[in-house]
């Protein structure tokens, strides 16, 4: 067989992952992750069962597929934070520039955030919040602290910044018309740039 015969095919197992991939987090957007069957992904898909399990081996693995392509689109936009210190209205720009990213991945941020919340989490949730964490210390001097051993309230300080971040960064998504999500934004601009100033 020639390499023009098997780029095809790859070409299309690629592109079946990313419907997989695309389906699925909508279903889970749509609906719950834990009530979303392989049965309803494999068929939203347009595609088998047997198909979707050469693929994926369970929701889990789907889920983890998700959160790595998240993380990945993500990166960019933590890049454009100022850092090691930025000033309020320099939050002000960059939190303008992430709800304009999670409005394009509304799906995805939702379904992070709101497993993120659970008492019992999955992995590919949990590696998630490690790589955000880890992508906000690169930026900023306070993460890169709240990071470091014996800085559990400095930890639990930026884990709480973030939460309120993710939340209005998610009814932003919802429905950015709206006056309390517009205010949400701005408690949530409020909240980093108190941790950024070692304002417990």
């Amino acid at each position: 067989m020639s390499a023009s015969n098997i780029q095809p095919v790859n070409s299309r197992k690629a592109a079946t992952y990313a419907r997989i991939c695309d389906v699925a987090n909508e279903l889970f957007f749509e609906r719950d992750f834990n009530s979303v069957t392989m049965e309803e992904i494999a068929k939203a898909a347009g595609i088998r069962r047997s198909t979707l399990y050469l693929h994926f081996r369970d929701k889990e693995a789907i889920l983890d597929a998700i959160a790595k392509t998240f993380t990945a689109k993500l990166w960019p936009v933590i890049e454009l934070l100022p850092g090691p210190e930025p000033t309020r209205e320099q939050i002000d720009v960059w939190l303008g520039e992430f709800a304009k990213f999670v409005s394009t991945e509304r799906a995805a941020t939702e379904l992070l955030v709101s497993l993120g919340h659970m008492s019992k989490t999955y992995p590919a949730v949990m590696e998630f919040g490690d790589a955000l964490l880890r992508m906000m210390a690169e930026r900023l001097s306070a993460f890169k602290r709240a990071l470091e051993p014996r800085e559990s309230l400095a930890l639990a300080s930026a884990l709480s910044t973030l939460d309120i971040l993710g939340w209005a960064l998610c009814h932003h998504a919802r429905d950015e018309a709206s006056e309390l999500s517009k205010n949400r934004l701005i408690v949530a601009s409020a909240a980093l740039n108190r941790f950024v100033r070692g304002e417990l």
